[in-house]
């Protein structure tokens, strides 16, 4: 039965669509992309999956780190709106690309993510 609290198309693309335009405001010019990744992405999600996001960051994991208490604001806006956990990763940018052709983690956001920015 549908209560309309289940993941669903229309919820991941509203996600999608405001936690982009948040962290965009949020980061500014230190974001460099944004990307859906993992079950979303591929499209075999199920009614409880979690909506993963990638932030590419143009500073090191360290720096990221200022924005932890942020990113859980919107996480937790999005959650109560929407009934979807969104998890949001900072990654820096350099180290993705210089690792995204070997590292496990790192390949499968390259190659299954879906670019929202950047």
């Amino acid at each position: 039965m549908d209560n309309g609290l289940a993941l669903n198309y229309k919820v991941i693309e509203n996600v999608k669509q405001e936690a982009t335009e948040m962290v965009k405001t949020l980061m500014g010019t230190e974001l460099a992309e944004v990307i859906l990744y993992g079950s979303c992405a591929r499209g075999d999600y199920t009614d409880d999956s979690d909506i993963d996001i990638a932030l590419l960051v143009k500073c090191n994991r360290l720096e990221a780190k200022k924005y932890d208490d942020e990113l859980a604001e919107i996480s937790a806006k999005l959650a109560m709106k929407y009934f979807a956990v969104v998890n949001f990763v900072s990654l820096p940018y350099g180290e993705f690309v210089e690792k995204r052709k070997w590292y496990r983690y790192f390949k499968n956001i390259d190659l299954e993510g879906e670019v929202l920015y950047g």
